[in-house]
């Protein structure tokens, strides 16, 4: 057996046990710890038994948090916004089954959702103090950081594709999910101290390093998108030094980038050449065609009906045999989100699709802007990366078909986990400081309280 897969099989033991004797954190720690080493697709799968890994892992988790339950204060899961547009999509994909084109296809992306839903319960309920938030980030820049480093150990010779694993493995889905682990790293780098803050800075060029092997446009714009969000989201006590690592960036670029990065990104700017070019010109064509099969399709033709529609409404040479369901099948799949979702799911599967997206946006705003107390320190920290990080996903799901993106689950936890903390926070600072001062009533009427 290997070295790799005895220390992922120790490391995983390891955190069941501590999930029940401790705290379900450390159940989680080992979801991610299979998010990131991919047990089933690695080199060494043979070395381990075959197991569902993830769902073990979420199984056991769960139990823990029955063990260990959260404070009765806090709302629970399902009373949550994001929860509820959760539900509403679960139900939606499941109501869809009857007429989906392929019902295999699409009752295994209603069974997703509904792993999802379970998902962010687990994961909200666990998320009890800054503790466990620290932990969960750090596992979520680590794993980006264990994906840079074994890219930089084996970059290969042309656009790195052999990265990630399950619905994020390839350049197009592991630049999205490494770049929020690079906004994480960021602001964890600005935010906590002691090792942990240079574990964050250390995985920074790591990282961008395997973005930039990638050379994914996509990937490129999420991360320019989401600097003005980087600033604005910014607690104002970091704005400074945000906008100064911000600007320093470009120098790490410069000495990190390739030719083939550059050859890619300058496409760009060219903006004639940009439309003739043969991938952007065939985005342009199946975007229309997405548009058209959702006018014939108002109630959505279920999942991956947008890549078994693409031969009726596509010419044969914009389709792709290695997307074909099946070998001398060639289809073509939607190169954008919101566009696969408009003709799987239908006008309402976008509507609650979006709106989820809107409630994990709010649940941000309020935990950064609120009138009396905006939240700073290391939970200000992360709140800013979690906004970027929304919006470098929304980013790159304009290039890419993002609708099974884990990622989003653990923004809309980790948002609410976040500003439930951020509430209680701002209580306790107004018991205090009530507890400590006269109140309103006597200082109006400029009445002296004696001393006891």
């Amino acid at each position: 057996m290997s070295n790799t897969a005895l220390l992922f099989l120790a490391l995983f033991f390891l955190g069941l046990l501590l999930a029940f004797v401790k705290h379900p954190i450390y159940g989680m720690l080992s979801y991610m710890l299979v998010f990131y080493m991919g047990p089933g697709e690695a080199w060494w799968v043979t070395d381990v038994p075959d197991l569902r890994w993830s769902l073990v892992a979420a199984a056991v988790t769960m139990i823990a948090a029955m063990r260990h339950p959260s404070p009765s204060s806090r709302p629970p899961w399902y009373r949550t916004a994001p929860a509820r547009w959760l539900i509403a999509i679960a139900l939606w994909l499941w109501i869809q089954t009857p007429w989906a084109l392929s019902p295999n296809d699409h009752i295994f992306m209603a069974s997703l959702f509904s792993k999802y839903l379970l998902l962010y319960a687990v994961l909200y309920t666990t998320l009890c103090d800054s503790r466990d938030i620290r932990y969960f980030v750090f596992a979520h820049i680590i794993g980006c950081f264990l994906w840079g480093y074994t890219a930089y150990l084996n970059p290969g010779s042309g656009r790195l594709e052999n990265i990630g694993y399950g619905d994020v493995a390839g350049s197009a889905f592991a630049s999205m999910q490494m770049g929020t682990g690079l906004a994480f790293a960021g602001f964890a780098f600005l935010g906590t101290s002691g090792i942990l803050r240079w574990v964050a800075f250390s995985s920074i060029p790591f990282v961008l390093n395997a973005i930039i092997l990638m050379a994914t446009r996509g990937g490129v714009v999420g991360l320019l998108a989401g600097v003005p969000v980087a600033i604005y989201f910014s607690p104002k006590s970091q704005r400074r030094i945000v906008m100064l690592c911000l600007a320093m960036a470009p120098v790490l670029l410069v000495t990190l980038a390739h030719e083939l990065f550059w050859s890619r990104m300058s496409t760009m700017l060219e903006g004639d050449a940009l439309v003739a070019e043969g991938s952007a010109g065939t985005r342009i064509a199946v975007a229309q065609a997405n548009l058209q099969m959702s006018m014939d399709h108002p109630w959505g033709a279920g999942h991956r009906g947008n890549d078994l529609l693409s031969p009726h409404y596509l010419p044969p040479e914009l389709l792709s045999p290695k997307d074909g369901v099946r070998e001398g099948d060639p289809i073509r799949s939607a190169h954008n989100t919101l566009l696969a979702v408009l003709v799987d799911h239908g006008f309402i599967g976008l509507i609650l699709f979006v709106l989820l997206h809107i409630s994990i946006a709010r649940c941000l705003i309020r935990i950064r802007f609120h009138s009396s107390s905006p939240v700073a320190g290391e939970l200000g920290a992360y709140a800013a990366a979690l906004s970027t990080s929304l919006v470098v996903y929304w980013a790159n799901a304009q290039f890419t078909n993002s609708t099974k993106a884990e990622a989003v689950i653990w923004m809309a936890a980790l948002g609410c986990a976040l500003e439930w903390m951020a509430s209680a926070t701002r209580r306790s600072e107004v018991s205090e400081d009530e507890a400590g001062r006269p109140s309103d009533a006597y200082k109006n009427q400029n009445v002296t309280i004696p001393s006891a």
